[in-house]
């Protein structure tokens, strides 16, 4: 799995939003967080399609987010960048050249990945902003849900 960028920094101007329980501007948050205007306003852009931001109008206008905290999944966040864990069509990524792989018709790999897409899936599903926000200085330990893992 790999996070990007966009994906980041959505969740940490989600986390500024939901720690400061009011609005924030571009350039507010993007003090907060250390990054610069530009970036923070394609980022809210993209938080504000998906409906997890929106825009105050006025004099002191800022953004907000849409819903409390804690009704908000990391991956809902995630999907705000219409990423996903292991894309379908990893598999074909995979193969030499730019052909389909050798092996995809009785590949047995397929089922291994996509059970790693939807426990990976369920378990940023399973963590709320809030989770996140409360957590602090707690260990990921006490605040993350356990995934059941298998010992030889």
């Amino acid at each position: 799995m790999r996070v990007s960028k966009s994906e980041e920094y959505g969740l940490r101007l989600v986390m500024s939003l939901a720690v400061s329980g009011d609005q924030l501007t571009i350039r507010e948050l993007a003090e907060r967080e250390d990054l610069p205007d530009t970036t923070v306003a394609k980022i809210v852009g993209r938080l504000r399609h998906s409906g997890l931001v929106e825009a105050v109008r006025g004099r002191n206008g800022g953004y907000t987010l849409t819903r409390p905290a804690d009704e908000i999944s990391l991956g809902k966040v995630v999907s705000a960048f219409e990423a996903e864990v292991f894309s379908s069509d990893f598999c074909h990524t995979m193969s030499p050249g730019d052909g389909p792989c050798a092996k995809s018709a009785g590949c047995g790999l397929k089922p291994v990945w996509r059970g790693l897409r939807s426990v990976i899936g369920n378990f940023l599903d399973g963590i709320t902003v809030a989770d996140i926000v409360a957590g602090g200085g707690r260990s990921a330990e006490g605040l993350l849900p356990v995934v059941a893992t298998h010992k030889n």
